[in-house]
């Protein structure tokens, strides 16, 4: 079973162990997603729970990770078919590094190769700093320049999917748009913007994903900057299953467009790739095709490309990301919309035709993709600024 570590960034008070914990308690049955999680020990899952209890009924926020500590949360991705047997269709390790690890600017060679190792990298960004941010405010402005780039200096040094979570999105959506807060990291933050750029040239995926661990109307932002809870409602998580989601779909992207890179290495020829373009997109390019054609080139290179063997038996669901990823590239922006909900009725389709095929591992991992292939649809269709490629 194929194991995918996840590295999670954070400065302190970001909300890194609050959003485990609700991202848990959103997936831990299965729901309208398709699949849930298991954790790898019952003392964990009992300690998430209770996390997730204190976030709901305590007037105390949980503490953070401790400086000393490095939490270690393995997940199993598993779907339960209509006879109620269970299937694992494959795992996500998440690693939580103490955000005093970042700001401290303490060396680790550790932590260094984790990162190099990772599959993908979560890099959280505290919705009350980017609000601060917003209406320049000192702490706003000491967090983007004094915490964020130690953060995106760490990013840097990894090829792999990098996701920014928006955390506390619930404060934020009062006041901001994320179009708004997008061109704000880019504009005002020009290490954000090195980086996105950096990833764009090479055709690889950034994400920006607005989450709430509580949802609306459980928590308010006091003049003193802390956060009251509103005892009187339940959590209600937004989008918490997200950024999960996204992982496998993305770095399929980046696994498959270094397999292109390679092949154009190895036919020693020299092809000249316009900055953003994706790895879909450049498919025609090696094959000596155009932009347009690219989805009926692939399935001709396929077996000659350098592909990783995990998503050889995968090619009949690639295709289909191919096809739809260039069509998409190509619409014009009002027509976008019409693509994603097109998009998302045939996810829809599939998903109940392979949740049928559901009997070994292989079958809930293809299963399980779509599941992930169909929120990230959703993500697309709700906050289309959210995938950062630049003009």
């Amino acid at each position: 079973m194929n194991t995918y570590t996840v590295i999670m960034l954070g400065p302190r008070g970001s909300g890194k162990t609050v959003f485990l914990a609700s991202m848990y308690n959103q997936l831990c049955t299965q729901g309208e997603g398709g699949f849930f999680l298991e954790v790898d020990s019952a003392e964990k899952s009992k300690r998430l729970h209770d996390i997730y209890t204190q976030i709901a009924f305590e007037e105390k926020w949980p503490l953070g990770t401790r400086r000393s500590e490095v939490s270690e949360w393995t997940f199993t991705c598993s779907v339960q078919t209509k006879d109620l047997p269970i299937y694992p269709a494959c795992k996500f390790t998440y690693l939580d590094y103490a955000g005093g690890l970042l700001t401290d600017q303490t060396d680790d060679p550790k932590f260094n190769e984790q990162v190099k190792k990772a599959d993908a990298l979560l890099g959280l960004l505290d919705g009350q700093r980017l609000c601060a941010l917003m209406q320049n405010e000192t702490i706003g402005q000491k967090w983007a320049v004094n915490e964020l780039p130690r953060i995106l200096s760490i990013m840097q040094k990894t090829g792999k999917p990098i996701h920014f979570i928006i955390s506390k999105w619930d404060i934020v959506e009062k006041k901001y748009t994320l179009e708004q807060i997008r061109d704000c990291l880019l504009k005002e933050i020009p290490h954000f913007k090195n980086l996105v750029c950096t990833y764009n040239k090479a055709g690889k995926p950034v994400r920006l994903i607005p989450v709430s661990a509580v949802g609306k109307d459980f928590a308010t932002l006091q003049p003193d900057g802390s956060m009251e809870k509103n005892l009187s409602v339940l959590p209600q998580p937004f989008q918490v299953e997200i950024p999960l989601a996204c992982i496998l779909p993305d770095l399929i992207q980046a696994d498959c467009k270094e397999a292109i890179d390679k092949m154009r290495e190895q036919a020693n020829r020299p092809i000249e790739v316009k900055a953003n373009l994706q790895w879909w997109e450049q498919v025609g390019l090696v094959g000596g095709g155009l932009l347009s054609a690219a989805q009926d080139i692939l399935p001709i290179l396929w077996d000659s490309l350098p592909i990783p063997r995990k998503y050889k038996p995968l090619q009949d669901v690639v295709l289909k990301m191919v096809e739809f990823a260039s069509k998409y590239a190509e619409a014009p922006a009002k027509q976008k919309q019409e693509a994603a909900d097109r998009r998302s009725e045939e996810l829809r389709q599939e998903r109940e035709e392979l949740f049928k095929k559901v009997k070994n591992e292989e079958t809930a991992f293809d299963y399980a993709l779509n599941c992930f292939l169909y929120v990230q649809n959703d993500l697309d269709r709700n906050f289309p600024e959210s995938d950062l490629r630049l003009p």
